[in-house]
């Protein structure tokens, strides 16, 4: 293998997971951002990464008709879109065969996964800045986005996949933060879009001190901002700065106060999409649903008729999962139970009144709960995930239980990245 720093011509044969193109050389396996298959590009080695290197992209010599301009002016240096120089159509198939190739490697067959569903392009409602000044004397501020496999903050004067409500936020935010954030200090704010207004969180490495929750509480009456809440990175609890009124989201027709911090999926178009999907697959009068959040899924279920069984290791999120319910008139139908599934899962006995298993885990799966979901006799089991290698893993777990794997479809909630959300099907045959 040669030494970073290398500049190489070579072919690429592959788009990877991430949306690197990928190429065997001389110098190992590159993975090179930017670079689609069949392209002939001059590239620089860099560091290593997994079994090869990754690579810089400095010049196509040869390039795919599949390249199409990106569509945002910051897509070189963020590091929130991949694959924006892919066309549309191109795209689609290599999300959808970013989940095939998943399950085929664990032995199901690929045409077990359903057409990439879309979602719309700026629906995103949720997302954490970096705000980062250095200790130099004299030193920029930065408010942005992480560049790609970097500390460092690239300051954005556009997303096109973020809710406008919360780019128009963004030079405001800047502004005020410019004049709170020390020497130093990198705070991570994150922006999340309620139907009542915008709720931000801030989590940093010290206390706000009465200066900034001053200025800060300033700001969110001149911003009409709904709430304003602090979190030390080092502990778990969070402290309010401005409170002005509770964020409310409405999930499946229920009104749900937002806790601060809580879990939400990243937009309410594939909120929606996700709990169509899990509604008219579940079935059964009782149903389990399991790391639950605020009740993306167990809301529409008991709106269908469904009596649930919600748990959370959440105890905020289980909380406003419950007023919720009371409130749209479910309380006798959705019993929650905080309590955390990686540590305690719930034991095959326990969800033995369960027809069907709905759950939403975490990117690293539910392998430990899962074994148990295994040992029911449940005659459904929808499984949601953002993972498709812990998918294919836990869904290979089921299927030799005895149950199948009926279909899996791709919801495409990260758009231009190689994220995909999914939900898939199982019954007992």
């Amino acid at each position: 293998m040669l030494d970073n720093g290398n500049e190489l011509t070579v072919t690429v044969d592959a788009l990877g997971p991430r949306g690197d193109g990928i190429a065997d050389s001389e110098a190992g396996r590159l993975y090179i951002a930017g670079a689609l298959p069949g392209e002939i590009v001059r590239v620089r080695t860099l560091g290593k990464r997994g079994g090869g290197l990754a690579a810089k992209l400095l010049e196509v010599c040869t390039s795919a008709p599949e390249r199409v301009g990106p569509s945002c002016r910051h897509f070189a240096a963020c590091g929130g879109c991949t694959v924006q120089h892919l066309d549309m159509a191109s795209y689609r198939v290599w999300k959808q065969g970013l989940v095939a190739t998943a399950v085929a490697r664990v032995g199901f067959k690929p045409d077990v996964v359903a057409p990439l569903v879309a979602t719309v392009t700026d629906g995103r409602r949720r997302a954490t800045f970096a705000a980062f000044r250095p200790r130099a004397k004299r030193a920029k501020f930065f408010f942005g986005f992480h560049a790609r496999a970097s500390r460092h903050v690239v300051e954005l004067e556009q997303c096109l996949i973020l809710r406008p409500e919360l780019m128009e936020l963004v030079p405001q935010l800047r502004a005020i933060l410019l004049d709170l954030v020390p020497p130093g200090a990198r705070w991570d704010v994150s922006m999340t879009l309620a139907d009542n207004g915008i709720d931000l969180l801030i989590a940093a490495n010290h206390d706000p001190g009465p200066d900034a929750g001053k200025a800060l509480a300033m700001f969110a009456d001149a911003q009409d901002i709904a709430r304003i809440a602090w979190r030390h990175t080092q502990q778990s609890e969070v402290e309010p700065v401005a409170f002005r009124q509770v964020p409310v989201l409405e999930i499946s027709g229920v009104s749900v106060e937002i806790p601060p911090g809580v879990f939400l999926q990243a937009s309410a178009d594939a909120e929606r999409v996700l709990g169509e999907l899990v509604t008219a697959a579940a079935g059964g009068a009782r149903v389990a649903d399991l790391y639950c959040g605020v009740g993306t899924f167990a809301l529409p279920l008991a709106a269908a008729g469904a009596n649930v069984i919600a748990v959370d290791g959440d105890a905020a999120a289980i909380g406003a999962l419950a007023r919720a319910a009371g409130m749209a008139g479910f309380g006798g139908q959705v019993e929650t139970e905080v309590r955390d599934l990686v540590r305690r899962p719930l034991a095959a006995a326990d969800l033995a009144g369960a027809e069907t298993i709905v759950f939403d885990p975490p990117r690293g799966g539910a392998q430990v709960q899962v074994a148990e979901i295994a040992q029911t006799n449940a005659a459904r089991v929808v499984a949601v995930s953002c993972n498709p290698t812990t998918f294919a893993r836990d869904a290979r777990t089921l299927a030799d239980a005895g149950f199948t794997l009926q279909r899996v479809t791709p919801v495409d909630q990260f758009i231009w990245s190689g994220h995909v959300e999914l939900v898939g099907v199982f019954s007992r045959l």
